[in-house]
């Protein structure tokens, strides 16, 4: 991150400087805005704006690094698959996500944090980016979303089918629902909504109408779902079998992100991956 601390510095010094604005914001809104975007595709600059102002910029360059883990091999497309998650999830068009949801991501993430490793270790989900959770009488799980920057593969297809994130959510649902003291493994949410609801009745459920949203970069065609797909790693029966699933709506809903793949790159690379270059451009970020 040493290079962005100079770009950084840069911007301070400048006739950049705006002090309403984090430095790290406007350096990354040039970068977008310099970037070469796909043939055909126009930005959504106006729901752009709004996913920056949501974004917490205090903590912003901490959340990235724990994630990336290192420089090595792999890094940058670390980055890029850990920066369009934390794009999409200041998006609004994507919900908010309460502090429940965010312990109960966690959980899912990295079981063993929480030491329920043993009961949840085999269901863990390192690849949801937000839950879908309505809260009535108790907290229904209505379904989850994962971020895909890339082409969809064999281990997407496994995890959209019954035997990927719906086990794994039913498996979550039922080991929180069993937990004498959820505050023990430290899930204070959870120890929370199991309070304001009562121990009569069990705390999680999942929804009978479980979807699964797929958030694709904004220059991506859902409507043509063989488009989403990586030809190479199917054969021409499993790709037609994972093309019906992903137009099964029912189970499963593709949206675009505010962001293209490229535009995704450009903001990596301004953030220290090289593997993604850029053309530099002035631009402002536009309050």
């Amino acid at each position: 991150m040493a290079a962005v601390e100079r770009q950084i510095h840069k911007i301070h010094s400048s006739e950049h400087r705006e002090e309403s604005i984090h430095p790290l914001k406007a350096m990354l809104w040039e970068a977008l805005l310099a970037a070469d975007t796909e043939k055909e595709y126009v930005p959504d600059r106006a729901r752009q704006q709004v996913v920056f102002d949501r974004l917490n910029w205090e903590t912003f360059s901490d959340e990235l690094g724990k994630e990336i883990g290192g420089k090595g091999e792999g890094a940058g497309k670390r980055m890029r698959g850990k920066l369009f998650e934390m794009l999409i999830n200041a998006d609004p068009t994507f919900g908010e996500r309460t502090p429940l949801e965010l312990e109960l991501l966690s959980l899912a993430h990295n079981p063993n944090a929480y030491n329920l490793g043993k009961e949840l270790g085999y269901h863990r989900n390192p690849d949801m980016a937000f839950l879908i959770v309505e809260k009535s009488d108790g907290v229904v799980i209505e379904g989850i979303g994962e971020s895909k920057l890339g082409l969809l593969n064999e281990r997407s297809f496994h995890q959209l089918s019954e035997t990927g994130f719906a086990r794994g959510i039913r498996a979550l649902v039922d080991v929180v629902n069993n937990l004498p003291d959820p505050e023990a493994h430290g899930l204070v949410e959870v120890a929370r909504a199991r309070s304001e609801l009562g121990s009569d009745m069990p705390l999680l459920s999942v929804s009978p109408e479980f979807t699964q949203l797929v958030v694709v970069p904004a220059n991506r065609k859902p409507e043509w779902s063989s488009t989403l797909i990586n030809r190479r790693e199917f054969t021409v029966d499993k790709r037609n079998e994972f093309r019906e699933l992903l137009n099964d709506t029912e189970r499963v809903l593709v949206r675009r992100a505010a962001f293209s793949t490229a535009e995704v790159g450009a903001l990596a690379h301004a953030l220290g991956d090289s593997s993604r270059p850029v053309r530099s451009e002035p631009a402002r970020y536009q309050k």
